[in-house]
């Protein structure tokens, strides 16, 4: 249904009008009828309907200022006139102003309206389609424009054109500054891979695009006619630069101002994104190699977020970022592996620490200490996908990576091995510790280390000290002691984790080993 409103200053109008069938039969619906321009003012501002049946002479604002102010708004509703014989020069500035189509009042009823209906229907389909057209030709540009503009700007960062070159792309991409005086806003999602995953790659490039347009109309309103010396392009993962050419400015003072304005204006856009953003921005960088200086100057500050918990990073007023892990860092991977296998935890949590309280001290790279976890992982016989380690944002996190460690090393693991237990005998503890969560027995076990069934039970018993039986309940058990104080699972969901089937049992042998049932060690935890 089309909304349509009525103005008109007489009653006896706007009652005849909302009588006739002709509108429901054409498919519009009367949204409201009002006695002046002015009171209809008020609603189109808050609602614009999708047609306006005005009258032109009426006190306060006549249909001439109502046409005249609905079409300054660059709405494009549909305007039909009423007039009488004698308003028709009215009626040729109502036309001028943007007006439609003019009908005499004497002349409607039920035939003439529905064909008025009709051709007004049939002009705003025609509209519609025209408009959406122009817009997805609009779009198909600006995708072209943008697509220009990326391979410019990389290939500049790349360091792969001449100066003749660099000027035909620029000139080809349709960019206005010279970027001999430039400096770099860099914009980055640091969680853009817990975004990706759960986006189709079209969903994550219509976010990319829309908030490239909704960044570019930021600084047009800050920049006005200069807004063509600050071009936005995505370079993918997340990250977003605007490249300000200052080549027009001589003076640095200037030059500053206007770069910490464009810095702010990236600001309050990227706050009201749904998505955390870090921003760095470079200093001003002089010459024709100075745009790929200010690149790199802004993506090395925007690695301090890793560290800082400011709005805008500065690079002037940043420390540098650190190229290489602590000393400490290598000592703990030499201890590491002695570490996990005698259960030290304690001892390697101290040296974890101590690494991450220096990287914080050194501002060291962070893909640097990613590479290092990954070190760290081999040595102690785990794994962070590079993935998983991506999705760290901030130096608190790494918490987490030695909390896997405690996860996955450190606990279940039950009686500690003496060292005088042979090959087989560590072959078989390892095999419980990694399958204690499975109904295994000893039949398993021994098969996993090609040892007879009674055999591999003597020969536990002797270098073990315990039990196969007692050694395996005990590694459950520890387990679940670590679920009650860490988690918030139910009981029941803790015993099935740790490897017990049955709950009661579960519960008799946690009380025998504990002395406390495990609802109360929860308790006490």
């Amino acid at each position: 249904m089309y909304r349509t409103i009525i103005v008109d200053d007489d009653f006896l109008v706007r009652s005849y009008l909302k009588q006739l069938d002709a509108w429901e039969k054409a498919g519009y619906e009367i949204t409201a009828d009002l006695r002046d321009g002015e009171e209809a003012l008020g609603m189109i501002k808050e609602q614009p309907p999708d047609v306006i049946v005005t009258d032109i002479s009426m006190p306060l604002m006549d249909g001439i200022d109502l046409i005249r102010k609905v079409r300054e708004m660059g709405l494009s509703t549909y305007i039909i006139v009423l007039s009488c014989h004698d308003d028709f020069n009215y009626v040729k500035e109502a036309m001028r102003l943007g007006a439609n189509e003019y009908v005499l009042k004497n002349s409607l009823d039920e035939d003439s309206l529905f064909e008025v209906l009709k051709n007004a229907e049939h002009h705003m389909d025609s509209m519609k389609k025209q408009n959406t057209d122009e817009e997805r030709t609009k779009k198909l540009i600006r995708a072209g424009s943008q697509s220009l503009k990326i391979r410019f700007f990389n290939e500049i960062l790349a360091g792969d054109m001449s100066l003749k070159e660099r000027e035909e792309r620029r000139k080809e991409a349709g960019i206005k500054g010279k970027y001999m005086n430039s400096a770099v806003v860099n914009m980055f999602i640091p969680g853009w891979m817990g975004i990706k995953d759960g986006q189709s790659p079209a969903e994550t490039e219509q976010y990319a695009a829309g908030f490239i347009e909704r960044l570019s109309k930021q600084l047009e309103m800050l920049l006005g006619e200069e807004s063509c010396k600050a071009e936005t392009i995505s370079l993918g993962g997340g990250i977003f630069c605007c490249f300000l050419d200052l080549s027009d400015l001589s003076r640095s003072s200037v030059m500053k101002q206007k770069l910490t304005s464009v810095a702010s204006a990236c600001f309050q856009c990227c706050k009201e994104e749904p998505y955390d953003y870090d921003i760095g921005v470079s200093n001003i960088c002089i010459g024709e190699g100075g745009i790929r200086q200010a690149y790199q100057q802004a993506r090395e500050t925007i690695k301090l977020s890793f560290y800082e918990d400011s709005d805008i990073l500065y690079f002037d007023s940043q420390k540098a970022i650190g190229t290489k892990m602590p000393d400490c860092a290598q000592e703990l991977l030499s201890h590491a592996r002695e570490y996990a296998a005698g259960r030290r935890e304690k001892e390697m949590k101290a040296e974890f620490g101590q690494v991450i309280d220096m990287c914080r001290e050194l501002r060291t790279d962070p893909k640097i200490i990613f590479r290092w976890i990954r070190r760290l992982d081999t040595a102690v016989g785990t794994e962070h996908s590079q993935e998983e380690l991506f999705k760290l944002t901030h130096v608190e996190q790494l918490k987490q990576i030695f909390e896997d460690y405690r996860k996955k090393i450190f606990l279940g693991v039950g009686k500690e091995v003496p060292e005088s237990a042979g090959t087989q005998i560590r072959q078989a503890v390892q095999y419980i510790r990694e399958h204690f969560k499975e109904q295994i027995g000893l039949q398993e076990v021994a098969d996993a280390v090609g040892l007879n069934f009674a055999y591999l039970s003597y020969l536990f018993k002797q270098e073990m000290g315990i039990g196969f039986s007692g050694f395996l309940l005990e590694l459950r058990v520890e387990y679940a002691k670590d679920l009650l104080k860490n988690t918030s699972y139910k009981i029941k969901d803790v015993a099935l984790e740790s490897g017990f089937n049955d709950y009661h049992y579960f519960s008799k042998a946690f009380k025998r080993l504990n002395g406390i049932s495990p609802a109360e060690y929860r308790r006490r935890s």
